[in-house]
């Protein structure tokens, strides 16, 4: 099950960190392949995290186990985006 938490992290970060810059009319400041990298690494960092640690700790089980962590990874990498922003300035 992990394993789909994983893809679905993955594509959901990559897809975030490339399209949301477009969306607020943003730069990156170091760059498209950085904003990417960074952001699905702490979403992975953080799904993994939830999913094994987080979400039996609150008793989450079956699907919303699976789309509580996946979804909150996204809104991470997300967020990763605007910290990038702020440590350039």
């Amino acid at each position: 099950m992990f394993v789909v938490v994983l893809l679905t992290t993955i594509v959901g970060s990559i897809l975030i960190t490339w399209l949301l810059p477009l969306a607020i009319k943003s730069e990156p400041p170091y760059g498209l392949a950085v904003d990417v990298i960074v952001g699905t690494l702490a979403a992975i960092a953080w799904a993994w995290l939830a999913y094994e640690v987080l979400s039996p700790l609150i008793g989450l089980t079956g699907w919303l186990r699976l789309a509580g962590s996946a979804g909150d990874a996204i809104g991470l990498a997300a967020a990763m985006l605007w910290v990038l922003r702020r440590i350039k300035r």
